[in-house]
């Protein structure tokens, strides 16, 4: 409980620093997740505030997201190349057949977040089916 207060605390202070007039120079503000994907925000009308402890409302002149605190690793200034692997449907930092488990189960109808579901999209195509799969297989086989 401690260190989940740390955090919050943590990421306000940053909230702050980030509004300031001197972070405005940055052109985006990201948001690294646990699971290694990011969220990014460009600067320009940025804007954050708080619903409750656990989420930031995050907008700016393009976008509005909620961000659930609990999903931050931190956030930074600028661009985070992302430490996703291709393949790794189910997060755990693996390409195998348990990611092929989890893509089939999720075009099957299984629930999945927004951050999973990007992850099932293996081939990029902006769709998550059996082309996933079948790019998902080639992955393991010829690694």
């Amino acid at each position: 409980m401690k260190s989940t207060m740390i955090k919050y605390l943590a990421l306000f202070l940053m909230t702050c620093i980030a509004i300031s007039p001197c972070c405005m120079a940055h052109e985006t503000l990201t948001f690294v997740k646990t699971d290694g994907t990011t969220v990014s925000f460009s600067t320009d009308g940025l804007a954050i505030t708080y619903d409750d402890y656990a989420h930031a409302v995050v907008s700016n002149r393009e976008t509005s997201a909620t961000i659930d605190l609990a999903d931050v690793d931190y956030m930074c200034f600028g661009e985070v190349e992302s430490t996703v692997v291709t393949g790794d449907v189910n997060g755990d930092g693996e390409v195998n057949v348990a990611d092929v488990n989890s893509l089939i189960s999720i075009i099957l109808g299984g629930k999945a977040s927004d951050d999973t579901m990007a992850r099932a999209d293996v081939n990029n195509d902006g769709e998550v089916n059996v082309a996933d799969v079948n790019t998902l297989i080639n992955l393991i086989l010829t690694a």
